[in-house]
């Protein structure tokens, strides 16, 4: 069974001293309004404005984690990938200390954890790459929203990204949630840039990164599966003749297939099954099974696993016991198992992926938190869902251009449904909601921003 999951307990705390901040967002507040009303802007005071906002979530990421202290990162992290990163390095491969090399997991976070520790259960390496990862999301955030609403927008979103407070925390725990939010912008990013340049260049480089996605989650894959057909639709920011658009919308298809399919062969070769993980089947399991909501979701999902594997049969416990060394077919057979439970709960399924979308999309925590933590994430991402919400609307009709994110949230909504979700499940999609409501506040400056290109 896999190794529990737990996320970093503490949220945001307070960062001295309050007048280098308060000055911050005033500056911020300063530029948006120059932009505005076009007085006092220049390409490069965009530019470096962006930079600035940058290093301020750089700052946070890493003054926060080193509040919160090494032995908070270690024992409220993923332990499990740093065994995988270090099993990587000593050449034991994707393998857990007392296990064999193995398919379990896809290999993108260990692997990056592998490059910058080197295989050691290193604090500063992390934090420090971690944080820039971290500010990058922020910059992609600035041009996702620059290309869709203007340079307001993208001043808005780069700084609440910045600050945002789940942001600030989780972009530095031992986890991949980091890695994965900025490959998602920076995928769509690309896939932005390719639509509207009409460019095959960027076109293979959105198929090589959405590929690197689906290595660092897998539950990323059916995004993965439509994102490239959205450059074959049309729209006010496309550009090209339909061939030409096909042309593009294949060749990152193709550059994405060509990433993933070395992991396929690796998968095929070990459990007999090309698959991206090897738990998949086990996963769906855990979310289907008559014990699914006896703790999940005010509790982690994987608090669930004991109390489901003790009501099994004994025979069938025997089976998993004997399965134990293959981990294709045992996989294969907690798939079989959670199907047969939706199979014969068919509505009872439907209502408890309500229940799974409320607690992955709900204002408080899930897993649950303690009061100041739940609060800090109620009264900043509450308010931002809704502004998100209401920015999705207000911009419906280029939904066009906007299918990618519907296309993100669709994917989410639909795994989630399917197998369960957490608050941190869902945290890549908040940068959207950021985009969406920076684009409502800044009431479509797009048609009078300065183009950040020089």
């Amino acid at each position: 069974m896999p190794e529990k999951r737990r996320e970093p307990k503490k949220i945001v705390t307070k960062l001295r001293p309050v007048r280098v901040l308060v000055s911050k967002i005033q500056g911020i507040v300063d530029t948006i309004r120059q932009i505005h009303t076009q007085r006092g802007v220049s390409t490069l005071h965009i530019r470096e404005f962006l930079l600035s906002i940058a290093a301020l979530a750089f700052v946070l990421r890493v003054a926060v984690r080193c509040y919160s202290g090494e032995v908070d990162f270690l024992e409220n992290g993923y332990a499990f990938f740093a065994e995988i990163a270090r099993n990587i390095v000593s050449g034991r491969g994707l393998a857990f200390d007392d296990g064999p090399d193995s398919a379990f997991r896809v290999p993108g976070y260990p692997i990056f954890l592998a490059i910058i520790t080197l295989g050691h259960d290193a604090f500063a390496p992390v934090v420090f790459w971690q944080s820039l990862i971290g500010a990058g999301t922020a910059i992609c955030a600035a041009l996702i929203a620059r290309e869709m609403f203007g340079n307001a927008a993208a001043i808005i979103s780069a700084a609440v990204v910045a600050i945002y407070p789940y942001y600030v925390v989780h972009d530095t725990a031992l986890q991949d949630t980091s890695l994965y939010t900025f490959l998602t912008a920076l995928a769509v990013l690309l896939l932005q840039q390719a639509r509207r340049r009409g460019s095959s260049a960027m076109a293979a480089s959105a198929g090589l990164v959405i590929g690197m996605l689906t290595q660092t989650r897998a539950n990323l894959a059916p995004f993965a599966m439509v994102a490239p057909f959205w450059l074959v639709v049309p729209g006010r920011l496309q550009s090209g003749q339909p061939w030409q658009r096909l042309l593009r919308a294949g060749l990152c298809a193709a550059v994405l297939v060509l990433t993933v399919t070395p992991w396929f062969v690796r998968s095929y070769r070990l459990t007999g099954v090309p698959t991206l993980s090897s738990e998949t089947g086990y996963l769906l399991w855990l979310g289907n099974n008559p014990w699914t909501f006896s703790r999940y979701p005010a509790e982690s999902i994987d608090g669930v696993e004991a109390l489901a594997l003790e009501a099994l049969e004994p025979n069938e416990r025997a089976q998993i016991e004997a399965l134990r060394g293959n981990e294709g077919q045992l996989d294969r057979w907690f798939l079989a198992k959670g199907m047969q439970y939706i199979h014969e709960h068919p509505w009872l399924t439907i209502g408890n992926g309500a229940r799974k979308l409320g607690a992955a999309f709900g204002v408080m925590l899930s897993p649950k938190r303690a009061v100041f933590p739940n609060l800090v994430h109620a009264l900043s991402y509450g308010p931002l869902m809704i502004l998100g919400l209401w920015g999705m609307w207000a911009s419906r009709r280029h939904w066009r251009d906007h299918l990618i994110f519907y296309a993100l949230f669709a994917t989410f909504i639909l795994v989630t449904v399917i197998f369960f979700g957490h608050s941190n499940y869902r945290a890549y999609l908040d940068l959207y909601w950021i985009i969406f409501a920076a684009g409502l506040l800044a009431r479509g400056s797009s048609s009078s921003g300065v183009p950040l290109k020089g």
